[in-house]
């Protein structure tokens, strides 16, 4: 964690400021150890090699306990899954531009990627802008290890947290853009999360939500994915819980018929 990103920073649960317990870094911004604690409801939250816990495992529950679990599990086939299954929608370059391609850019962006995995999309970043910088949040903490790997080996800087969509650990108004790819189907709480996003994003800011459909899931379910996940409800794409004070609002199959893309953008 970088010391300067302690002011967009915030307590996911009530929203208070953060303060570092300890010593602020001497000779550079980097903050590898410690705890940051809530200015309003003294939670504290541990800083370990780089990366802030603002979530415990016993805190998750329902849907998103489940899917941390499994991406735990097999976190270290994660990529070859993932392109493995994109080769059904044209390829892996092609579904992340058909997603990644209906954001904005601008040099010198806040870009935060919710539920960021392995990093995957974070290449195609740099692709488009010579200086952003890049946050992610996710779930699972053997996911956020492969990620800080990918970005080391890349040559490249993001800043990860472990945190629920649910309840984002940054201030109002923080993001120059913000996107979700692949998890939403599985989130606890699509609502509050969907709410949590548009919280985080600046004033007109094009917000994208993609994953995968039912046709693709129930391929997946031959796959196994049931026997691991359990039951699951049908997927409906959550765009009826967009707020209706959101602008530009349109839902597209994306992926070759395996996907869907929710874009909007937040009242300017």
């Amino acid at each position: 964690m970088k010391w300067s990103s302690i002011d967009v920073l915030c307590c996911p649960f009530c929203k208070g400021s953060v303060v570092l317990r300890g010593r602020e870094p001497e000779g550079g911004d980097l903050v590898f150890e410690g705890e940051l604690i809530c200015a309003s409801c003294r939670r504290a939250f541990t800083i370990h090699k780089g990366i802030v816990h603002f979530l415990q495992t016993g805190e998750l529950v329902g849907s998103n306990k489940k899917h941390a679990r499994l991406n735990d599990m097999f976190s270290h086939v994660y990529t070859p899954t993932v392109k493995l299954m994109f080769a059904l929608c044209g390829g892996e370059e092609r579904a992340r531009c058909e997603c990644m391609d209906r954001l904005e850019w601008h040099e010198g962006a806040r870009i935060l990627e919710v539920g960021i995995g392995t990093g995957d999309n974070l290449p195609y970043l740099r692709r488009r802008l010579h200086r952003f910088q890049a946050y992610g949040v996710d779930i699972s903490r053997s996911m956020l290890r492969h990620c800080e790997s990918n970005v080391k080996k890349w040559g490249m800087e993001a800043e990860l947290f472990l945190a629920e969509a649910e309840r984002l650990p940054f201030k109002d108004g923080t993001f120059d853009v913000v996107f979700h790819i692949g998890a939403i189907n599985f989130f606890t709480d699509k609502k509050r999360a969907i709410e949590e996003m548009i919280r985080v994003a600046r004033p007109g800011t094009k917000i994208i939500i993609a994953d995968e459909n039912e046709r693709a899931l129930r391929v997946l379910d031959k796959f196994l994915l049931q026997l691991w996940i359990g039951k699951r409800e049908e997927v409906v794409p959550p765009i009826d819980l967009v707020p209706q004070a959101m602008q530009e609002v349109r839902l597209e199959t994306i992926w070759r018929g395996y996907g869907y893309c929710i874009e909007f953008r937040t009242p300017g």
